[in-house]
């Protein structure tokens, strides 16, 4: 191989061969069961998979898929979902009780909590149907009856029956045993994925209640915006509270309604590609799987685009909050900047009054000064030493604190400068 290969190559490769049948004879009856497991339960499957597995002839191990069959034609198949697993089990026509009872009680004790189980009972034709419903024990009022592809029969009730089990009656069909595996895999996985699709209904009905609640809530709480009653502190705190209950039900919510429309979704792909065939005064598979598939997937999808715009409304009603306290403090720094202003202009008052005052106090001083050097020179002739002193010193004096001032008033102004960012 002379080119690069890209890292998931090989993964995607190995991707599209995940989920393939056993072939399927014209005659045996398939096991199948759908569990739902914890995070915790993994584990326990992990060990139940490895540490307790019947003796299988040939046995294949992947980390989301396995398989493993016996000479005398049973076959298993586990596949590991993002949370659930599925388990098949393929037991042909004559295969000894005791290897049928202790593949069954393996499967039947798997860690998880079954969502849907089934028996599938595969006939080469429909020449002893009658025969075979009577001993499946389907009930003729719930029947579905039609032809799926390349000629297949299908008969169910679709109920649980008294073993746990739901029972479907097949025909095998004009196909070889890989096709017919192939066409049971899509009946089969459409009933899985119904089941599990079907899950986020009563999510959706035990939540219903609450998001009613809150879109009175949210209703009264706009209504209170628009009136203008309240205090905006009040109602921001009651449209917090309004928008973490919604976060609470979209947390609880999520996971399940996305699943919900991904599993609809992919059973509505595999109902088509079954191509279904309506017979005569029977219900078909597409009519008993859309009757109410369908409605539920659509309540799902409904509740979600409500909690959507639930949280598009509370993001509506908190942005006007946001845009009258955003103008009630404007108006609140505009109060506060007049009074400023107020309070500015008086002290310039205030400062030009001082100012006034403040020329008289200086000329008082000055004229006192002038005293002193005048009495010192008037008290020259007549040895007034105390004028003469006092005198003598006044400018010197003024001149002294003069420098002082300027001294002190450098010092200061250049440690400023030092300790400006």
């Amino acid at each position: 191989m002379t080119f690069t290969e890209h890292p998931l190559r090989r993964w995607a490769v190995d991707e599209m061969h995940v989920r393939r049948f056993a072939p399927v004879p014209r005659s045996c009856e398939i096991v199948q069961s759908v569990r739902l497991l914890d995070p915790g339960e993994r584990e326990a499957e992990d060990r139940w998979l490895l540490g307790n597995r019947p003796d299988f002839d040939e046995w294949t191990l992947a980390p989301r898929h396995g398989s493993g069959a016996t000479r005398d034609g049973l076959h298993f198949l586990w596949e590991r979902h993002t949370e659930a697993s599925t388990l098949t089990l393929i037991l042909p026509a004559g295969l000894s009780e005791t290897a049928r009872t202790t593949a069954m009680r393996w499967l039947e004790a798997w860690p998880g909590k079954v969502v849907r189980a089934t028996r599938i009972t595969v006939i080469p034709d429909a020449s002893e149907a009658e025969v075979d419903l009577q001993r499946l024990g389907l009930s003729a009022r719930d029947m579905v009856h039609c032809d799926i592809n390349a000629g297949l029969r299908l008969w169910s009730d679709f109920g649980i029956h008294a073993d746990g089990y739901g029972r479907l009656l097949i025909t095998a069909g004009n196909v070889d045993d890989a096709e017919r595996g192939r066409i049971i895999q899509r009946v089969q996985e459409l009933g899985n994925y119904r089941n599990l699709a079907l899950l986020g209904f009563p999510v959706v009905q035990s939540y219903g209640p609450d998001l009613d609640r809150l879109e009175q809530g949210l209703a009264d709480h706009a209504r209170r915006v628009a009136e203008g009653g309240d205090d905006d502190e009040v109602l921001l705190d009651d449209l917090s509270r309004i928008a973490s209950e919604l976060e609470l039900i979209r947390s609880a919510t999520s996971f399940r309604l996305s699943a919900t429309t991904a599993y609809a979704e992919v059973a509505a792909d595999r109902l088509a590609a079954l191509e279904v065939q309506s017979l005569p005064n029977h219900q078909s598979l597409t009519e008993f799987t859309e009757r109410r598939l369908v409605p539920a997937a659509r309540t799902c999808t409904v509740f979600r685009q409500r909690l959507g715009a639930i949280a598009d409304r509370i993001s509506g009603v908190m942005h006007t909050l946001d845009v009258r306290i955003d103008s009630r403090i404007k108006a609140q720094n505009l109060q506060l900047m007049q009074s400023m202003e107020r309070s500015t202009q008086l002290q310039l008052r205030l400062q030009t009054l001082v100012e006034s005052l403040s020329i008289i106090a200086a000329a008082y001083y000055l004229v006192g000064l002038i005293a002193f050097v005048v009495k010192g020179m008037a008290g020259w002739p007549e040895r007034d030493w105390a004028s003469i002193i006092v005198g003598a010193v006044t400018l010197p004096a003024v001149l002294l604190i003069y420098l002082l001032l300027r001294i002190i008033r450098k010092r200061v102004l250049d440690t400023d400068t030092v300790h400006r960012p």
